[in-house]
């Protein structure tokens, strides 16, 4: 299959990011900048829904190897029947729509902590902050209490310090980024499975399966995944099924009368 010219720019562009990064992470705050972080974070910018999605895991080639290589193999299709500038503009559009997904999905999952960490910066006691830490066991690692505060516990000085506490329980609940084209892949995997369902592709190179059952399954993984919401798996699963829905929609939409070379 021919390397078409959108595919062969975006790998191109992606690669050099991902050498940038290598680079200059270590002297710059790359991440800070481009990475998309949590919508309520300091850090959070709206041109992150687009920058994200050229960056890549650092620990290791795996995360851009994979993502390049889906894009290769299933993106120049779809190029090669919509045209380039079709073609790039469902790209981004999968991109940015998985970002706004996982973030709102990111937001709501941590939402019920910030609002209690807004109520306890109103009401600062010492109360309410043992509350606060029974009701979430994961912030007592990073609770310090002073000891004159038992001594003293409606003192002015209690209070700013609970206030100071809750600021700092709210960074580390907003601390959360997301780099990686998956997004977008996810988009490609729709819009291919949904336009030539009963293409072929090999598994490993090695077990060939319909692509739409391909996809079917590879997104009723991630839909486990995301279910579990494994605190140590650090994939953004939520994204990737953002990406597919969105691509999907874009497809189902353009074509559902039925001409196969109709995009938008």
């Amino acid at each position: 299959m021919p390397l078409t010219p959108v595919v062969k720019n975006l790998m191109i562009v992606t690669g050099l990011v991902f050498l940038a990064q290598l680079t200059f992470q270590s002297k710059f705050p790359v991440y800070d900048w481009f990475a998309m972080h949590h919508f309520l974070s300091k850090d959070f910018k709206p041109h992150q829904l687009l920058t994200y999605m050229f960056m890549h895991s650092t620990q290791g080639f795996g995360h851009i190897l994979f993502n390049m290589l889906a894009l290769f193999m299933f993106g120049t299709k779809l190029e090669m029947v919509w045209g380039a500038k079709r073609f790039l503009t469902f790209y981004l559009i999968c991109g940015i729509g998985a970002g706004v997904i996982s973030g709102l999905a990111t937001l709501i999952e941590t939402y019920p902590v910030i609002s209690d960490l807004n109520f306890l910066q109103d009401h600062p006691t010492i109360r309410n902050l043992n509350m606060l830490l029974n009701k979430y066991p994961w912030v007592n690692n990073l609770v310090q209490i002073n000891p004159n505060a038992v001594v003293d516990p409606n003192s002015v000085e209690v209070q700013k310090e609970i206030f100071s506490i809750a600021n700092h329980l709210k960074e580390a609940a907003t601390q959360s980024s997301t780099v990686g084209a998956s997004g977008a892949i996810f988009g490609i995997l729709a819009g291919v499975g949904y336009l030539f369902p009963n293409d072929i592709v090999n598994i490993y190179f090695v077990l060939p399966i319909k692509m739409k059952w391909f996809v079917v399954i590879y997104a009723g993984l991630e839909l486990y995944m995301a279910y579990r919401n494994d605190p140590n798996d650090q994939v953004a699963h939520v994204a990737h099924l953002g990406g597919a829905l969105v691509g999907f929609l874009i497809v189902y939409f353009s074509y559902r009368r039925g001409n196969r070379r109709r995009l938008f």
